[in-house]
């Protein structure tokens, strides 16, 4: 039986802190997310320079997203909510990691308006 072993060379992690963007690139896959939203703008891998649709506005690239209703009201059509940070924050940067924090804190002004949830959004590479 023939077997071939694939390895490969461990590559540095880097990470970029523009003004309004956030890029994690470990040499083979590049990850561009909004600041401090953090949404998802580009992935870069191999030549292809970007997997998302560029035609598209960055707030509607890559995003996660919720639906929720308040708690006693009817239906079943719930309130579309695509998660934006308010706050951008480098958790851990090391040679081998990035994680990324990308949270909202909710307060009673945003009654009716957004989810009534704390959001910690973590991307990690």
């Amino acid at each position: 039986m023939y077997c071939q072993e694939f390895t490969m060379q461990a590559s540095r992690v880097r990470l970029q802190v523009r003004d309004h963007h956030v890029v994690m690139d470990n040499g083979i896959l590049r990850v561009t997310l909004s600041k401090p939203d953090g949404m998802l703008t580009g992935i870069k891998y191999n030549n292809i320079d970007n997997l998302l649709e560029t035609a598209n506005d960055e707030s509607n690239r890559g995003y996660w997203d919720l639906v929720w209703s308040p708690p006693g009201s009817t239906g079943t059509t719930g309130t579309f909510e695509p998660h934006h940070g308010k706050t951008f924050k480098i958790v851990v940067e090391t040679e081998e990691q990035i994680e990324l924090s990308f949270s909202r804190t909710w307060d009673t002004s945003f009654q009716g308006k957004l989810s009534p949830l704390n959001i910690d959004k973590r991307l990690s590479n």
